[in-house]
């Protein structure tokens, strides 16, 4: 399949000052398969800019530290869980092997809460792509 591959995402977030006094810092390492489609010309203009679109499904597990998570009758500091996320994105091609990149992916972690265990984010990132090798 041209186009398939596999794609590996190492995130965090960190929020302070949650209710004056909870800091919470979690880190996220997640791994799947991506989609790529390429969009040929994507402008007329002086510089014909190349680009393409992208699907991406990761799973994977999220590490909390300094936060307040029900562990039975207790409160623990650390806890863990399992994540996913899915998404996509576009790629515009800049400069020979650099691209900018805007994607949006619907994330999920399964850390303790007291309820339902899960928390639902929506992250959105702009960022440049640097390719290397061939």
């Amino acid at each position: 399949f041209h186009g398939a591959g596999p794609v590996v995402s190492i995130s965090g977030l960190s929020a302070t000052n949650l209710r004056q006094q909870i800091d919470v810092h979690q880190a996220s390492f997640t791994g799947g398969g991506r989609y790529t489609y390429s969009v040929g010309r994507v402008s007329p203009t002086v510089w014909n800019r190349r680009g393409s679109i992208f699907a991406e499904g990761l799973v994977g597990i999220t590490l909390a530290t300094s936060g307040y998570y029900p562990s039975g009758e207790t409160l623990v500091s650390n806890a863990h869980g399992y994540t996913y996320a899915l998404g996509g994105g576009l790629n515009c091609n800049l400069y020979h092997d650099f691209e900018l990149r805007l994607m949006s992916h619907y994330f999920v972690t399964e850390l303790p809460n007291g309820g339902t265990n899960q928390q639902r984010n929506i992250r959105v990132s702009l960022g440049v792509n640097w390719h290397f090798g061939n």
